[in-house]
């Protein structure tokens, strides 16, 4: 967490106190999750990516406005207020209708304020002035989402999809002038979240197994369960966070821009809604005794372990980290799962999986040294 020297330039690193306000991502990311594990039909699985979304996209704000103000005595207390701001978003995230949803509104209102306010002030004059263009986006953002808790329809549930186009807009938009991210802080703050999402898996194994007796079964369960996050977790830190910083130290601004919005906000955020789906999913898979069927979220396993790896693939892609194709085969693969109606339900669904990505892995590392060994022989 401390600085480092990279090319005679000190990089600012992760700090304590950005560690201690993800602890509320946390939060946010166990309600998602439970969002997900309740969900009766495509409306209730839009709203809780409607919700992650909207929060991904402010925390990866509050990420730029570290990244560039560091964090002073004064910065802290701005993120203990955000804080406060995502708690009450979390708390309020299940709300359909009412003051739920308006409450939910109001706080998003006072993180897109506080964010353009701290900008301003500690972000430094060249990055306040892009933010000035950036602020209308994530107001009108906010008015939509304020709007989808004032209006009492059945559609009103759109208003807080509505802001993703204002969203990719701004990602397209953006050419990076008046911002100079450091890639060693940004990369690690992102990698942190990523851990915090991946430690959510984690806690379903040990939900779906809840107080049941710990016998040889349960904990063959446990351990296939631990496996494939393990594997998930290889197929992202084994190197690829490494690589991408430096990729991202030696692109010029504009580059290394796209690289944040694309590969980090919009690419993140489907690799962590994929490992919610996981979440919900193992917890499920996790409680079903033997290979009997388990309760319903069990068929999101293997449709969230396609999304994390698409969406790691496109990820790669766009920093330039090859080969990507085992990662699309394997995820189209994965995708199809629950379409062939296999036999395959608890600890063998787990350990099918597991399988799959490890094969997927150990091919996509023989196709990289084969390729190495081909650059070397030209």
């Amino acid at each position: 967490m401390s600085d480092h020297i990279e090319n005679g330039k000190p990089q600012f690193r992760a700090q304590t106190i950005e560690l201690f306000f993800d602890l509320v991502f946390v939060y946010t990311i166990t309600r998602i999750t439970h969002l997900v594990e309740h969900a009766h039909g495509a409306v209730d699985y839009l709203h809780a990516f409607a919700v992650l979304m909207l929060v991904w996209w402010m925390y990866g704000g509050y990420i730029w406005l570290t990244n560039h103000a560091h964090t002073p005595k004064t910065m802290r207390l701005v993120l203990m207020a955000a804080m406060a701001g995502f708690m009450v978003m979390a708390l309020s995230s299940s709300a359909t209708e009412g003051e739920g949803r308006l409450t939910f509104g109001l706080a998003y209102l006072f993180v897109v304020v506080l964010h353009f306010v701290a900008f301003a002030a500690q972000g430094g004059r060249a990055a306040a002035l892009a933010m000035l263009r950036i602020v209308p986006f994530n107001l009108f953002a906010a008015l939509l989402v304020l709007a989808g808790g004032v209006i009492d329809a059945e559609w009103s549930w759109v208003l807080l999809l509505a802001p993703a186009a204002l969203y990719l807009s701004v990602a397209v938009m953006n050419t990076g002038e008046g911002f100079a991210l450091d890639p060693a802080h940004f990369v690690e703050r992102h990698g942190l979240l990523l851990i915090i999402v991946l430690g959510e898996t984690i806690i379903a194994v040990g939900a779906g197994i809840g107080d049941g007796p710990l016998n040889a079964a349960t904990i063959m369960r446990l351990a296939l369960g631990i496996a494939l996050i393990a594997l998930l977790w290889w197929s992202y830190f084994d190197a690829d966070d490494e690589r991408a910083e430096h990729i991202m130290l030696a692109a010029d601004n504009r580059r290394r821009t796209r690289i944040a919005l694309f590969g980090y906000t919009i690419g993140h955020l489907a690799m962590i809604a994929g490992l919610i789906l996981v979440a919900a999913g193992l917890k499920a898979a996790v409680g079903a005794p033997g290979g009997e069927e388990g309760h319903g979220s069990e068929m999101l396993l293997a449709p969230g372990v396609a999304v994390y790896l698409a969406a790691d693939a496109f990820f790669r892609r766009l920093v330039g980290l090859a080969p990507v194709a085992v990662r699309l085969v394997a995820a189209l693969f994965f995708a199809l799962v629950p379409l062939l109606h296999l036999p395959l339900h608890g600890a063998f669904l787990i350990a099918a999986l597991a399988a799959g990505i490890l094969l997927a892995l150990l091919a996509e590392a023989g196709l990289s040294r084969t390729r190495a060994a081909l650059l070397r022989a030209e």
